[in-house]
């Protein structure tokens, strides 16, 4: 039936709004605004399908600034998806959490669903002001037991969440000040809720994939939930709860209204009651469907996007398809931006310094073997042949664009430089056999294998040539091509020498810091003393002191909520794990090709991509427009 609906609703869009009709101005519930609205909810208002737009708003709308122009309404934005685990390709779009982060990385949090916060003195306490007035995708109002609700029934059920999110864990008590304010109690000052908790985490989507949230539609859910309702079960309750669900509300600017598993095409239409206006007060989005077409892999997004077949699109976009992509955009109608990635470095090398075997920790512990490593790396040859050029090699362990960036930093130890490297290699004692291999200072073989899942542009090409690079200063190296989920469980099981992967999280990396010192097992520079950090003492080994005291930096950053004192104490951590080579980058801030129809608008020529601000998220999808909408 769904189905149904959305092809019926698409039939009279085509026929009747397939051009902007301007709609009368609309009496806002704020004294003097008025609000304008799509001309298919024009429609379902004029039908008695819905109620007038000024009393589907809040009272205090969030107002969009527009990045080149105000927009019109209307049009079906196409991009190609692989399928129900490339989740991000609409949840990216659908950016609206409870703080924001900025369209510039160097500004302060924004609001979001609240308008506005404040701590108390000490920091314990953050009251949040949520908009009056906000309301679901299907009407009902959204109260702040909607947040309750997911702390009870989601974030605090094991059955649900496995372990309540670091940013939460001294979260005590939530207290209802009324609908709209609740007030957190913290057993200590939380420097990590307006920004991992509110800002990143605090986004209604994935809730069904990676447990994302800090609200939760609780007049839907509950009725599945086994605590709330006797009929409930937690196999229900994922059920409903998963992020295709047609029937979940939403307060996202679309909501899914047609996926079957397996279909070829997704559809999400515009949600009539999204609490986001442009500047002339006119509801968004501006588009009102976004059609999701299947395809089988990478090859089938790039197909569709040289033949002009999708409107606007950055994730899996190829870089090695660039060339072709500018040939055929004249013919096909469309643009081709190039955005750098907050990839700090596109191919990381992480030297594990918690290898079990205790002559090679002690070998990776010295900073001048790292060093030397560093130093036989030709980052200008990389970048040339695995990334077409269009990189910059470099050492720092974050990107420009972010406030942690000192630019003293940008390419230390990233020089060309193999004589001082065997320099370096023979002041340790390993010195060369007749067959031009080194040793250890007892005459045992030494032997260095990189690991490796990387499939990614330049990822393999980077690694094999490094190994050649490595035995020509000879460091007997063999590279290991393994799959994502056995590389994976090896690295986070101290099993790997050298493990390897893109460092992304470049313009925010204290929201999760595992490159920047062992934070927990995904930190390869050192995985078990991650696992000691993230289980206070309980599991893992004990670090080194030098750990230690990045350790130390973060447990001050985590209970500081001055901004200013945590720029400081982040500056201090991205110094030090860039100075000690606790992650040896390469070439970074590759950019990402997006395809971009012409008359596709208000997409930003200049922005930093990054998953943690949910590239293109900031930038506010819900105004982007067709320029010909109208027409």
């Amino acid at each position: 039936m769904a189905s149904k609906r959305v092809l019926l609703s698409l039939v009279t869009l085509l026929l009747v709004a397939a051009f902007v009709v301007p709609s009368l101005p609309l009496a806002s519930a704020q004294e003097g605004r008025q609000y304008g609205e799509a001309p298919m909810l024009a429609e379902k208002v004029a039908a008695g399908e819905l109620p007038p737009v000024e009393e589907r708003l809040p009272e205090n709308p969030r107002v969009v600034e527009p990045i080149d122009s105000v927009g019109v309404y209307g049009g079906i934005w196409n991009r190609a998806w692989r399928g129900v685990n490339d989740f991000h390709c609409f949840g990216r779009l659908v950016y609206d959490p409870v703080l924001r982060w900025p369209r510039n990385p160097e500004d302060p949090i924004q609001p979001g669903l609240a308008e506005r916060w404040e701590w108390n003195e000490d920091s314990t306490e953050l009251t949040l002001y949520f908009r009056k007035g906000l309301k679901w995708s299907d009407g009902v109002p959204f109260t702040v037991d909607d947040v309750i609700f997911w702390w009870e029934a989601i974030e605090t059920d094991p059955n649900v969440t496995a372990a309540i999110h670091t940013e939460w864990q001294s979260l005590e008590e939530l207290i209802k000040i009324d609908d709209s304010t609740i007030k957190l109690r913290f057993s200590q000052p939380n420097g990590l809720a307006e920004t991992v908790g509110l800002a990143f985490h605090g986004n209604q989507w994935p809730l069904g994939f990676e447990r994302f949230g800090f609200y939760a539609p609780k007049h839907y859910l509950e009725q599945f939930h086994p605590a709330f309702s006797d009929t409930g079960t937690y196999e229900l309750f994922e059920e409903k709860a998963f992020d295709y669900n047609v029937e979940r509300p939403v307060m996202t600017a679309w909501k899914i209204t047609q996926y079957d598993p397996g279909a070829t095409l997704m559809i999400a239409e515009r949600n009539p009651y999204y609490w986001a206006v442009d500047i002339e007060g006119n509801q968004l989005p501006y588009i009102d469907y976004i059609y999701f077409h299947l395809v089988e892999d990478v090859a089938g997004v790039n197909a569709m996007g040289i033949a002009g077949q999708l409107d606007m699109q950055a994730r899996a976009i190829s870089l090695a398809d660039y060339p072709v992509y500018i040939e055929n955009s004249e013919a096909n109608g469309y643009h081709m931006l190039l955005w750098p990635q907050a990839m700090a470095s596109n191919a990381t090398l992480f030297i594990n310094q918690s290898y079990p075997d205790p002559k090679y920790r002690e070998l990776f512990q010295n900073f001048d073997f790292r060093r030397a490593l560093s130093l036989a790396i030709d980052r200008n040859a990389i970048n040339e042949i695995a990334f077409l050029g269009q990189g910059v090699p470099r050492t720092e362990t974050v990107v420009p664009a972010s406030p942690y960036y000192q630019p003293e930093l940008e390419a230390l130890n990233a020089e060309y430089d193999p004589a001082t490297a065997e320099a370096l290699l023979d002041g340790l004692g390993l010195t060369k056999g007749p067959d031009g291999f080194r040793t250890f200072p007892d005459g045992s073989e030494l032997l260095i294998v990189i690991e490796t899942s990387g499939t990614g542009a330049g990822e393999l090409d980077s690694y094999e040539l490094i190994t050649e690079w490595w035995n020509a200063i000879g460091v007997k190296t063999e590279l290991v091509q393994e799959t994502r989920e056995v590389f994976w469980n090896r690295a986070g099981a101290n099993e790997v020498m050298v493990a390897t992967w893109t460092t992304d999280r470049g313009l925010y990396p204290m929201v999760d810091p595992i490159y920047q010192f062992p934070f927990d097992e995904r930190s390869w520079m050192a995985p078990a003393f991650g696992m000691w950090y993230k289980s206070g003492g309980t599991q893992g080994e004990e670090p080194t002191d030098e750990f230690k005291a990045a350790m130390a930096l973060y447990d001050e950053y985590k209970v500081t909520t001055d901004p200013a004192r945590q720029l400081e104490i982040g500056k201090e951590l991205v110094k030090m794990a860039t100075e000690k080579l606790w992650a040896i980058g390469t070439v970074g801030l590759v950019p990402t090709p997006v395809v971009v129809k012409n008359n596709f608008m208000n997409v930003a020529t200049e922005h930093t991509a990054d998953w943690i601000i949910m590239t293109p998220g900031t930038q506010d999808p819900a105004h982007y427009y067709f320029a010909d909408a109208g027409q």
